[in-house]
């Protein structure tokens, strides 16, 4: 009885322990993605900014601050923007990187100790280098807006094309409303 006992108890903490480690995570929000900030210049220019996690590669920060832009846009009646190409934005790089191996496993044996896996066994998986990013990705744009198509030039931005195509797939409406995101199963 006590030996049954204690191997269900057993049972028990490895299940437990099993559904902690393979719960998945919750998906973010637009607006949890980073840190955002929007302010006006004047009654048509903005300067956006926007601050990532730090797992964020730089490419999707600047997708996010498009997004961003356009739903700015929008929120102030406007249609079209266009990205102005001031000292602020030219300075922008992308985050430092550095490149990390993990540490050696050593192994004891009679004749001293040795690198790597018993028996000179090579985990071709163990040494791989990873790159990892130093500091999180900051991307700032000043965009200026304009109501209708006469009035913008040739290189500006369609707002409601951007959010039509890439909002969705970071939790954005096609007018720039903020979705909830959906639960996964």
């Amino acid at each position: 009885m006590l030996r049954q006992l204690s191997l269900s108890c057993v049972l028990l903490a490895s299940l437990a322990l099993a559904g902690c480690a393979t719960t998945p995570s919750k998906p973010l929000s637009f607006d949890q993605l980073g840190q955002f900030n929007a302010y006006p210049l004047n009654s048509q220019s903005y300067r956006i900014s926007f601050q990532a996690r730090a797992n964020m590669s730089y490419g999707t920060a600047e997708e996010i601050t498009l997004l961003k832009a356009a739903q700015t846009t929008l929120n102030h009646g406007f249609r079209y923007f266009k990205v102005l190409d001031d000292p602020s934005n030219r300075s922008q790089q992308a985050p430092r990187q550095a490149v990390v191996y993990s540490s050696p496993m050593y192994s004891y044996y009679p004749y001293g100790f040795y690198n790597r896996r018993p028996f000179y066994w090579h985990d071709p998986f163990f040494d791989q280098p990873r790159v990892v990013n130093l500091e999180p990705a900051q991307v700032a744009y000043t965009i200026q807006c304009f109501k209708d198509q006469h009035s913008k030039p040739n290189d500006a931005f369609d707002a409601t094309l951007i959010l039509q195509s890439l909002g969705q797939k970071y939790g954005l409406s096609p007018t720039g409303q903020v979705l909830t995101p959906a639960a996964t199963p």
